[in-house]
């Protein structure tokens, strides 16, 4: 017998462990994009869901009093609609988050990174 066939075989595992490693970095990467991706677009979600709120209430001084039940009534049918993430409390901070947020501070931020990732 002769020592080649066993180096091939571990040659050929060496290229395999190579190409497996190397996929499993691809995949690895590609889902740290995808997440980066989703919430920079979330986070620009959330904030114009904040500015749509606000812009809601201040359209006239009887609506402004009908904030809390707007926010009590959306939570329930946005809840209703996609599930959990949408409770007053959140729709709350969502509209905190437009109002301490200047537009092209958010948006400026989250154009170069969406483009990166793209």
């Amino acid at each position: 017998m002769t020592k080649k066939p066993i180096k091939q075989h571990k040659s050929a595992e060496a290229d395999y462990e190579s190409i497996f490693g190397d996929v499993a970095r691809i995949v690895e990467t590609a889902r740290r994009s995808a997440a980066r991706s989703v919430n920079y677009i979330m986070t620009a979600a959330y904030w114009l869901i904040g500015r749509r709120i606000v812009e809601f209430e201040q359209a006239g001084s009887a609506r402004a009093d009908y904030g809390t039940q707007l926010l009590k009534r959306l939570a329930a049918d946005l809840t209703n609609r996609f599930g959990q993430g949408f409770g007053p409390v959140n729709l709350s901070q969502m509209k905190k988050f437009y109002l301490l947020w200047p537009a092209e501070k958010i948006f400026q931020t989250l154009s170069p990174k969406l483009s990166d990732s793209c």
